[in-house]
């Protein structure tokens, strides 16, 4: 055994290297992000190869320990990891962009290009760095007879190490920094730490390798101007997802999450009502209800809703008043910065939407669910029974919920789930085809709903210009119509397969 370690440090280095592992891992779902989203299939082939390099770098690490148990080779081990992690941003640029070509409309391909995004780009140091606990605890059994209270320490130090790299990753570097300089700090770690280790063979002076982080660092931090054609206004990661805020080359001003399946909020050029625009639909509601006074918006977004009934609704009813609830307290500063969102428009609270309407001490007249995740997928919790059976709760006796589905046709399974959900709860349900492409628009009303009341709207009403004599085509749902779609619960909501097979099923038909 040459030159063993001393225990103090090894300890210090497990801690390290622990932290590398985790912060790892936590912004490699920010560097998928813009590529392949971050739905439950891309988490789970993060989490699952991750946990395959681990146990593969375990079984080679003991395996070389016994046949070579050299500190300094462990030194070398962990310099090759922490230079390669230094090269992820520039590795990733260069590998995701050919993986993820095409896959927009093909969510089946995000399962194996996520998959070899992961295999190729995150696993090989992940590899490196599982070595060192079985490497440690070899190079100290020839110094110690308290084999297995040191290991307990050093898997202990590993594992505290690994706490500080999930939370001060998640917490504080990747929403406050960013994702690629929270790689650089740990490859930069990882450098200085074998460096040092490194000192008693004469070979410090590898800590120069440093120098690759922060060149790494200065070839990728320049800010990102143009994109697909467009003007990228702002960008960042937030604490729940990567952002940008863009501009085309009509002026129109789009909310984009992470790989850009769906736009989020968008503000015209022209600040005119666009016909196409599902969500100008929802201007029409509050003239399905006898006097309105409390709108909620779950999910808020850019605004653009708030903004557009500020601008469009509130002319004709002053006394309307509209609370928009918005998950990420980032984008609601964007929709105040870019989205021109007044304070006077609506009361803006940054919350999940469940856990809000879980604890609201009002009724609400209208309540707007327009939340989605990773794009193109309603969020599991906000489409159960559970849910609605809330909202019904906190929904006047004349007041009604409705909401945006995006479904490729009216049976799609996505869409009939969806409606017997809400019709399990609500005594009056209804569908219409929404504006724009693939989008309908759900209704549960606490009482009958009756298409002329739009006649409400002022005849000077810039709502005028809206296709109103849609809404003409507005279906109740009958009772049991739906009896062979599955009810989402708490307990059984796949609302993202359900998207998945939708779209895929879509794309085969179409071929």
């Amino acid at each position: 055994m040459s030159n063993p370690l001393r225990i103090g440090f090894l300890y210090f280095y497990v801690f390290v290297t622990g932290a590398s592992v985790m912060a790892i891992e936590i912004a490699a779902s920010r560097f998928l992000a813009p590529y392949f989203g971050t739905s439950m299939i891309v988490w789970a082939n993060i989490i699952g190869l991750c946990l395959l390099s681990l146990a593969i770098g375990y079984f080679v690490g003991g395996r070389w320990a016994d046949k070579w148990p050299s500190g300094k080779l462990l030194m070398m081990l962990t310099l090759l990891s922490g230079t390669f992690v230094a090269l992820l941003p520039l590795w990733g640029d260069l590998i995701f962009p050919l993986l993820s070509k095409g896959i927009m409309n093909t969510p089946v391909w995000v399962i194996f290009c996520s998959f070899f995004a992961v295999l190729i780009v995150f696993a090989p140091p992940i590899f490196l760095l599982a070595m060192v606990s079985p490497f440690a605890i070899r190079l100290l059994s020839g110094q110690t007879s308290d084999l297995g209270k040191v290991a307990g320490n050093l898997y202990a130090c590993s594992t505290l190490g690994s706490l500080v790299g999930t939370f001060g990753t998640a917490m504080l570097t990747i929403p406050f920094i960013g994702a690629k300089e929270s790689i650089y700090i740990w490859s930069a770690a990882l450098i200085l730490v074998s460096s040092w280790g490194l000192r008693q063979w004469g070979k410090s002076w590898l800590a120069i390798l440093v120098i690759i982080p922060l060149l790494s660092y200065y070839l990728t931090s320049g800010n990102m101007t143009m994109a697909a054609g467009e003007k990228v206004l702002w960008s960042g990661d937030t604490f729940y997802q990567f952002v940008k805020v863009t501009e085309d080359r009509q002026g129109d001003i789009s909310l984009v999450y992470n790989e850009g399946g769906g736009i989020q909020s968008i503000k015209r050029a022209t600040n005119a009502l666009n016909s196409n625009d599902y969500y100008n639909d929802y201007l029409s509601l509050p003239f399905l209800v006898d006097k309105p006074r409390e709108l909620l918006i779950l999910g808020s977004a850019g605004g653009t809703i708030a903004s557009s009934l500020g601008q469009y609704v509130k002319p004709q009813l002053p006394d309307l008043k509209v609370t928009g609830v918005e998950i990420d307290p980032a984008v609601v500063q964007l929709s105040y910065d870019y989205f021109g969102l007044k304070q006077e428009d609506a009361e803006i609270v940054s919350q999940d939407a469940r856990v809000f309407i879980n604890n609201a001490n009002k009724k609400y007249d209208i309540t707007i669910v327009d939340c989605y995740s990773n794009q193109i997928y309603i969020p599991a919790h906000l489409s159960t029974v559970e849910f609605f059976k809330t909202l019904k709760e906190h929904t006047t006796d004349q007041g009604l919920v409705a909401l945006n589905i995006n479904a490729t046709t009216p049976d799609s399974k996505l869409l009939t789930s969806m409606i017997k959900t809400i019709d399990a709860v609500f005594p009056y349900t209804y569908m219409i085809k929404s504006s724009g492409i693939n989008n309908y628009m759900v209704i549960g009303a606490l009482h009958e709903l009756d298409v002329n009341d739009l006649s409400k709207i002022d005849k000077n009403s810039p709502l005028q210009k809206l296709d109103l004599s849609r809404w003409d085509q507005m279906k109740r749902v009958e009772k049991g119509q739906y009896n062979s779609a599955l009810l989402l619960t708490d307990n059984h909501a796949p609302t993202e397969m359900l998207t998945d097979s939708m779209i895929f099923n879509f794309i085969t038909d179409s071929k």
